[in-house]
């Protein structure tokens, strides 16, 4: 078992430059050849040497703790820095002989260090008072005496009066400015800056070294806060986001410096916060989980590993602790006499009232302090702030000599077995918590430090900057978004943070999952009941993950709209698309018969269903490959639904100012909208013509009231969202005709009027809305007009000039913008429109890109390979678009895209990986345009 012992005599003589009294204190004569600190604190203090030597080392710790605590406030800053880091140096050095010489025990070596750390605390903070007042900012009339209204807590080691040997020390700087002396400046102001001034001196590096590096981090919300906070703005931080961590630190807080009055009152309004008689269900969860994150692995790999961090390492120092302190907080609130400041003394109450064996205990209690021990010479060797045996064996040599082994394996041996011990009675703890989903290591953000464990973890599982995560999260858990801003919130956020890394990893693109998360949490108005949705549905919570990999729009959706979520846990959310098992469509086309909504509520309706049934389509498009052949089928029947249930209410909202209408209208859809073939985020292109009665006075104000308001109906944004955006640049003469035509206008135009390319997108008109009889009227007119013989030499003409434009006008943002590049989809609906204007006396079937092609190979007007050569090709880019459009804001290039949509794009097109997506894009491309200039009689396929 590893036992510590002064250290091994060194072999050679002492460095130059010592005092030969070192001589006659062996343990520092042979730690001066290890420890380049000691070494370099001997030479710089020769008559301390003689002085622990004549005098003992425990008058040397006295006298310099007397020398901080009677140091003048009128000194100046550069003396007071002298005259204590003077002190620090003397404590080091004497504390050094009684710990290495194994005079005193480890708890009589640290309560030594954190008396100095009181004292020139203390002392620092009466200097910079008195030099602030000394500018009149405030009034400091007996500098013999503490400021009233500003003070110092201690947490951490130093609360418990456990400090390291090269210790940060951990305050808490506040001020009460009802007791703040009056100034020219507010308490708010002057407060901050007489504590930064206290750290300048003690942190400040002179020739003399520093005193103590002071670290202000438990401060309530340090990123958003000053220095030095008030009284009342703490106390309304604890009460609102306080954290179970925070419950934990303040175990150990204490009055350090400056108002003890003050600073125990504070103390006193905290009780209940730290010490709570009675913990709900979520707060012991909580508790569980946290303890759950930190080395959620119980068995012993690793343990072996001579690389260790003592502090915060598996078998540690943190792990002691946090076995006490947690009990501490379930138990404590019920019985004070658990309410213990320092680690060991918290053991044996624990012992004592029946929580833990006595055996247990005993053990721990001597481990830690052999913990401590060793943490005590690491930082010896250099006064560095560090707790870690790092794998260079000439550093673990070093401490092992410290320690009293001469041999390095013996010493790694014992390391080991004391943190198996740890471990085993960590892992018992909470021994009914379940492992952490899969995940190796620690997953740890509370407190403000970086957990290294964490990092390694995280680096683990694939995320490229794991300290910005855990930045991330531990303001989450500070209740900086709106999400976790109840306790309840960062509770559920804590049980399912193992959950959700594990998912991310999963997704092969753990950087993007994270990305999608973070903007889905931040987005959310509230957590707590969407938090407890995903804590209690794994399988949803695995999905959400999938699809924030591969699609931000959609992470950003589900923020803003987190009532999405609830459509998940319907029966039939997972049911094939084409039957409607969730009731969206029906509850949309209910409107139609509804008289009680007026429009707007109407209009809402629409919407919230809409929403609904398009995040299920989306969701099936990126879950499941099979859904891609018929997703634009999908689309467009949702948007026909639409279109058709705010028909009649468009019209009825018309009706109520201008009567019944002197007539019929038809609401028509052209583009992909006609063709059935929308995309995830596709306008919709509208055309309405209507029919007067015969003898109507005012049928065209009617039908142009009405088809304004059909358009806000699909188009507005309300509250609920919005539907589509809705173009009608089709219909005849464009923005400059009527936005609603009449049939004999209608038929008038498109025989007289219209141009070639307004030809060609009649192909794809078909009827959507509005009376059945003028439905059958308009698509009659319509097979008529594309079956009255045209030029075919001036079609191709007009379509390549019509092409050129675009080119020019409208090009493709890269090589694989599959809708708008040469040899795009573009080209292959020209083709099929100019075949069916060039060729009016076949039958054209359902006038569809994939009939078109496969009737135009029966006819001969393409051969078999040109026809598969189109087909395969506008399939190709229907999914590759699908898929994009769906998870995607923006036509970006490929290669941008997240990896989890690479792979689900690939797999539904059958091929092995993006690289072979771009390769069969690319070669569509090229076949698609050579076909469209030979179609067109283009001169070249340049």
């Amino acid at each position: 078992m590893f036992e510590l012992n002064p250290p091994l005599p060194q072999e050679g003589s002492l460095a130059p430059g010592l005092e030969p009294a070192v001589s006659d204190l062996p343990c520092m004569a042979s730690a001066t050849r290890i420890a380049p600190y000691l070494q370099r604190l001997c030479r710089m203090r020769p008559d301390t040497v003689k002085a622990i030597l004549s005098d003992g080392g425990e008058s040397v710790v006295q006298r310099a703790i007397d020398a901080a605590r009677n140091l003048d406030a009128q000194t100046s800053d550069a003396d007071a820095r002298r005259i204590l880091r003077q002190a620090k140096a003397d404590v080091h050095l004497a504390l050094a002989s009684l710990d290495l010489s194994c005079t005193w025990d480890w708890d009589k070596v640290t309560e030594g260090f954190s008396d100095f750390a009181d004292a020139a605390t203390e002392a620092a903070l009466r200097v910079a008072c008195w030099h602030i007042s000394q500018k009149g900012w405030i009034d400091y009339a007996d500098p013999t005496q503490p400021m009233p209204g500003i003070f110092l807590l201690a947490l951490g080691k130093l609360g418990a009066k456990e400090l390291n040997y090269s210790s940060d020390i951990d305050v808490v700087a506040m001020f009460d400015a009802d007791r703040l002396p009056e100034g020219k400046m507010s308490p708010g102001e002057v407060a901050p800056r007489i504590i930064q001034l206290m750290s300048q001196i003690l942190e400040a590096p002179t020739e003399h070294g520093y005193v103590l590096r002071v670290d202000h981090r438990l401060r309530p919300d340090p990123r958003s806060t000053p220095i030095c906070v008030s009284t009342t703005s703490a106390e309304l931080y604890y009460e609102s986001v306080g954290q179970n961590w925070e419950r934990m630190a303040y175990i150990k807080a204490r009055p350090a410096a400056g108002d003890t009055a003050a600073a125990e009152a504070f103390l006193e309004t905290m009780v209940p916060f730290v010490w709570r008689r009675h913990l709900d269900f979520w707060a012991l969860e909580d508790i569980r989980a946290i303890k759950q994150q930190i080395h959620s692995t119980g068995g012993h790999q690793g343990l072996d590993n001579p690389e260790f961090d003592v502090k915060l390492g598996r078998g540690g120092i943190r792990e002691i602790e946090f076995f006490a302190q947690t009990q501490q907080l379930i138990h404590g609130g019920r019985n004070p006499v658990l309410r213990q400041m320092r680690t060991v003394d918290a053991l044996a109450m624990l012992a004592q009232e029946g929580h833990i064996s006595e055996e247990t205990a005993r053990d721990l209690t001597h481990i830690y302090g052999l913990l401590r021990g060793i943490e005590h010479r690491i930082q010896m060797l250099n006064d560095e702030h560090t707790h870690s045996l790092t794998a260079r064996e000439d550093q673990r040599t070093k401490v092992a000599a410290l320690s009293g082994y001469d041999e390095l394996a013996r010493f790694d041996a014992d390391v080991s077995a004391l943190r198996i011990k740890v471990h085993d009675y960590y892992s018992d703890l909470f021994h009914e918590t379940t492992p952490l989903s899969g995940v190796e290591g620690n997953l740890v953000f509370t407190g403000v430090d970086i957990d290294p464990e964490t990092v390694k973890t995280l680096a683990g599982l694939g995320f490229s900057d794991p300290e910005k995560i855990i930045s991330d999260v531990q303001g989450w858990h500070r209740g900086n978004i709106r999400a976790t801003r109840s306790a309840r919130g960062r509770q559920l956020l804590t049980a399912l943070e193992p959950r959700l890394f594990q998912h991310m990893s999963e997704t092969g693109n753990p950087d993007a999952a994270y990305t999608g998360l973070k903007t889905f949490l931040n987005g959310l108005s509230a957590g707590i009941q969407t938090l407890s949705l995903l804590a209690t549905n794994p399988v949803i919570l695995g999905d959400l993950i999938d699809l924030f990999s591969m699609a931000p729009r959609i992470a950003r959706e589900l923020a803003s709209r987190p009532n999405l979520l609830e459509s998940l846990l319907d029966g039939g959310f997972t049911d094939d698309l084409a039957e409607d098992t969730c009731g969206h469509f029906g509850s949309i086309s209910s409107i139609v018969e509804d008289t009680s909504l007026d429009f707007e509520q109407a209009m809402n309706e629409v919407r919230r269903n809409f929403r609904d049934a398009h995040f299920r389509i989306r969701f099936k498009l990126l879950n499941d490959v099979r859904v891609a052949n018929t997703a634009g089928l999908r689309f467009t029947e949702l948007a026909d639904c639409c279109i058709e249930a705010l028909t009649p209410v468009a019209r009825r909202e018309v009706e109520r100012k201008l009567g019944p209408p002197q007539g019929r209208w038809a609401i028509c859809g052209l583009g992909k909208l006609g063709s059935r073939d929308l995309t995830a985020n596709s306008d919709v292109d509208l055309m309405v013509i209507y029919e007067p009665d015969e003898g109507a006075q005012d049928a065209v104000t009617f039908f142009t009231r009405a088809t304004q308001r059909l358009i806000t109906a699909i188009s507005a944004q309300t509250e609920e969202g919005h539907l589509y955006e809705a173009d009608m640049q089709l219909r005849p003469s464009g923005r400059a005709g009527p936005v609603a035509v009449r049939l004999s206008a209608f038929k008038d135009y498109y025989r007289n009027e219209a141009w070639t390319w307004e030809h060609m997108a009649l192909t794809r008109l078909r009827v959507i809305a509005g009376d059945s009889a003028l439905a059958d009227a308009v698509m009659a007119e319509k097979e008529t007009l594309l079956t009255l013989p045209r030029d075919a030499e001036m079609i191709r003409k007009d379509a390549l000039d019509m092409r050129d434009r675009l080119l020019r006008d409208k090009p493709a943002k890269h090589e694989f913008d599959v809708k708008l590049t040469k040899g795009g989809m573009i080209d292959i609906e020209f083709i099929t429109q100019v075949l069916q204007l060039t060729n009016t006396d076949r039958d054209w079937g359902s006038r569809t890109v994939d009939e078109v092609l496969e009737k135009a190979s029966g006819y001969g007007l393409l051969t078999g390979e040109e026809a598969d050569t189109l087909l395969s090709a506008y399939r190709l880019y229907r999914t590759y678009l699908s898929f994009q459009r769906a998870a995607l804001d923006q036509s970006i290039h490929v290669d941008e895209w997240p990896e989890a949509l690479k792979r689900i794009t690939a797999k539904a097109l059958e091929l092995n990986d993006i690289a072979a997506v771009k390769a069969a894009i690319t070669s569509a491309e090229t076949s698609v345009w050579q076909v469209f200039c030979r179609k067109l009689q283009r001169e070249t396929t340049e």
